[in-house]
């Protein structure tokens, strides 16, 4: 949403109060105080001022505060999920799975200041947002969101330009589908993890995607033999209802690109798709690595297993016919996806917005990528830090290392002493992250130590370790 890193706009971790966490505000730094009011500014909020009609639907996730929420952020109308997750299909609290329904807000520009409900925008005027208080009677996250992202293309004034963002929550946790989608799965996950996990393999080495040289990481340490038995019958289950909550997905994509040819808007619509993480382990770290092959390790790590998603872009109108269906393997970061938009939309970044200086973009636009007209620099310099999981990307290699082991669940620990150092790999002969290399290459390992401690002091992070000592003080 800003083109910046996390901890720059304020989310170097998911406080979801913001400024009143009494435990964030001991630790004292911005960077983790819940996103920012000031000093950054949104891609919504600069494509409105582009003359860009924006509406998003999904899940928000940027604090429960209404100073954050879309309507104060950029976005004309929503229709958004507050928080992180809800029961699929009943909007319930997922820790919860009884009512109310979890905070859903919904904005118009149309909707009235002097309803009692309503929430202003940032600056007090139109757009304002109300609080939903019975969710549709055929609920599901991913259908209603689309529903709603149709209705707001509907609106759309064909003579404007327009942004639209659909963020769904799907395949997250609580894992729930169709029961017609489930169906379509149930013979798919019957030959087990390691036999799929090796076909899956094999396949990415014929498609020209990994090397053939390149081999497949060893599991995470906490896929004992026990682990991999105990709930199989379970997590093979949970196994057919993700495909089939990613298979709805697509079905609703479907709907996107359906909606958009009817109103002859296809061709000069840039759609961007992506994932926000690697693989869960909310079916077990096992399967996780299965869904994450080639990689190595799953989400919350800083591992590719935990990071790299690939980015499909379609643009009928702004991609040449020599580059469609093109596999690039350039290297972006999500904080490019700003600088992309702009680039595609003419706008420029500002230096200051609603009176206020703000940061300039740590990303740069892909379009000469997906052009054909040029291409990454292959020794950009990307860096990561999750709640103490570090990583530093110089071109083709990779320092990393973990804060802390992983349970035989799936969750990675971060509350007590560091347990990983700093490995290093070349990601270009080694995608799986298999062979640590620090020893062969001391210089290496200085320089890119170096890389990272002055980015972690430029934009706010707070090590790791501090943060765990105010967590045992507090107890």
């Amino acid at each position: 949403m800003t083109g910046l890193y996390p901890h720059q706009a304020g989310v170097g971790d998911m406080n979801e109060e913001g400024a009143s966490n009494e435990f964030w505000k001991r630790v004292g730094s911005p960077a983790y105080l819940g996103l920012k009011a000031q000093g950054i500014v949104t891609l919504p909020e600069v494509l409105r001022a582009a003359g860009y009609q924006t509406f998003m639907a999904g899940k928000w996730h940027l604090g429960k505060a209404p100073e954050c929420w879309p309507h104060a952020r950029g976005f004309e109308r929503s229709f958004a999920l507050i928080g992180g997750a809800c029961e699929q299909f009943t909007g319930y609290r997922s820790w919860q799975k009884q009512g109310p329904i979890t905070l859903f807000v919904e904005s118009d520009r149309r909707l009235s200041l002097r309803e009692s409900n309503s929430f202003r925008g940032a600056k007090g005027d139109e757009p304002t947002a109300q609080k939903v208080e019975t969710l549709p009677s055929n609920f599901y996250s991913t259908d209603t969101f689309t529903d709603h992202t149709l209705r707001f293309i509907d609106a759309a004034d064909p003579a404007r330009p327009w942004f639209g963002y659909l963020a769904f929550t799907a395949p997250h946790w609580p894992i729930q589908a169709h029961e017609k989608d489930i169906a379509k799965y149930a013979d798919m996950y019957r030959d087990g993890p390691a036999e799929i996990r090796q076909r899956r393999f094999e396949r990415l080495k014929q498609l020209g995607l990994v090397s053939a040289s390149a081999q497949l990481p060893q599991l995470d340490e906490s896929v004992t033999p026990e682990a991999q038995q105990a709930k199989k019958e379970t997590r093979d289950s949970w196994m057919r209802n993700y495909a089939a909550m990613i298979d709805c997905v697509d079905q609703n994509l479907a709907r996107v690109v359906s909606r958009l040819r009817e109103r002859g808007q296809f061709d000069n619509t840039l759609i961007l798709f992506l994932s926000d993480n690697g693989s869960d382990t909310v079916r077990g770290p096992l399967w996780g690595q299965v869904s994450n092959t080639p990689f190595r390790r799953f989400k919350v790590s800083v591992n590719d297993g935990g990071i790299t998603s690939p980015l499909i872009a379609h643009w009928p109108n702004g991609i040449s016919s020599q580059q469609r269906g093109r596999i690039i393997a350039d290297v972006g970061h999500v904080i490019d996806i700003q600088a992309t938009c702009l680039d595609a939309a003419r706008a420029q970044q500002p230096t200051s917005f609603q009176g206020h200086n703000v940061l300039p973009l740590e990303g740069q636009s892909l379009l000469p990528a997906f052009r054909g007209t040029g291409t990454i620099s292959s020794d950009r310099v990307l860096c990561w830090e999750r709640m103490g999981n570090e990583a530093v990307r110089q071109g083709q290699w990779k320092l990393v290392r973990s804060y802390g082991a992983v349970n035989e669940e799936g969750n990675i620990t971060s509350t007590g002493p560091r347990t990983g150092e700093w490995e290093l790999y070349d990601t270009m002969a080694d995608p799986g992250e298999t062979k640590n290399i620090a020893a062969q290459h001391p210089e290496r390992m200085k320089s890119m130590t170096h890389l990272f401690e002055k980015w972690a002091a430029r934009i706010g992070v707070v090590p790791r370790e501090e943060i765990v000592q105010l967590m045992a003080e507090k107890q």
